[in-house]
C-alpha cells in the first residue's frame, strides 16, 4: 500500500500520527531557522522518541541510513515503509520552510516486514 501526504506549514510545529504496517507512529515537524529548514521527530505510539531531528531533504527517504545494518536487516524500530519528500511536479529543490507547502511525501510500505 502506498499513499501521500502534505505538511501542513501554517502549523508548524506540530505532531501527526501515522498508520504503517499495524504500527502508530509519531511525527513532529519543526522548523529551524538557523539553516531555514524543516526536520521531523519520530516517536512510537507510547511518544518514545526513535529518531530525532532528520531534516527533510529532496527525493532522500527520511531515516534512510538508520532503516537497515550493513546485512540488510531491517530495524524493526522504524515504520515498515520508505517516506520519501517530492513535489508533484517532481522538481528537485532544496526543501525549506518557504516551499514546505509544495511537498508531498510519498509513504511506500515495503511487502515483507
Amino acid at each position: 500500500m502506498s499513499f501521500k501526504f502534505k505538511i501542513n506549514k501554517e502549523a508548524i510545529p506540530y505532531e501527526t500520527s501515522l498508520i504503517i504496517g499495524k504500527k502508530e507512529y509519531i511525527l513532529k515537524f519543526k522548523y529551524n531557522s538557523y539553516d531555514e529548514r524543516v526536520y521531523v521527530d519520530l516517536f512510537n505510539n507510547k511518544g518514545e522518541p526513535i529518531e530525532l531531528s532528520c531534516p527533510i531533504i529532496f527525493g532522500i527517504p527520511l531515516w534512510y541510513n538508520k532503516l537497515t545494518d550493513e546485512r540488510g536487516n531491517f530495524n524493526k524500530k522504524y515504520p515498515s515503509a520508505s517516506l520519501v519528500p517530492n513535489t508533484k511536479d517532481k522538481n528537485i529543490k532544496k526543501i525549506t520552510y518557504q516551499n514546505i507547502g509544495e511537498i508531498e511525501i510519498l509513504v511506500k510500505e515495503v511487502e515483507n516486514e
